[in-house]
């Protein structure tokens, strides 16, 4: 993962997993691997999806996974 790209998840995890109108899942793997907020950085590459809820833009972050190399899918939940 490139320096930016660490930046970039260190700023949108905070919003991603303690959001109080969105709250993004732990990402897990088909191949069991799970990443928290604070392994994301350990993951070879990441992703960026944004989406909209309630008229509002929200980025989520989906890494690639460092063993089967696969891109994890985020899913999140609306908490409003």
């Amino acid at each position: 993962m490139t320096t930016e790209e660490q930046k970039l998840v260190t700023r949108y995890a905070d919003q991603a997993f303690r959001g109080t109108t969105i709250r993004q899942e732990y990402p897990v793997c088909e191949c069991g691997k799970i990443f928290s907020e604070k392994n994301l950085c350990d993951a070879p590459g990441v992703f960026f999806k944004s989406v909209d809820v309630f008229g509002k833009t929200y980025t989520l972050i989906e890494p690639v996974c460092p063993i089967c190399k696969r891109k994890i899918p985020a899913s999140f939940n609306i908490l409003n």
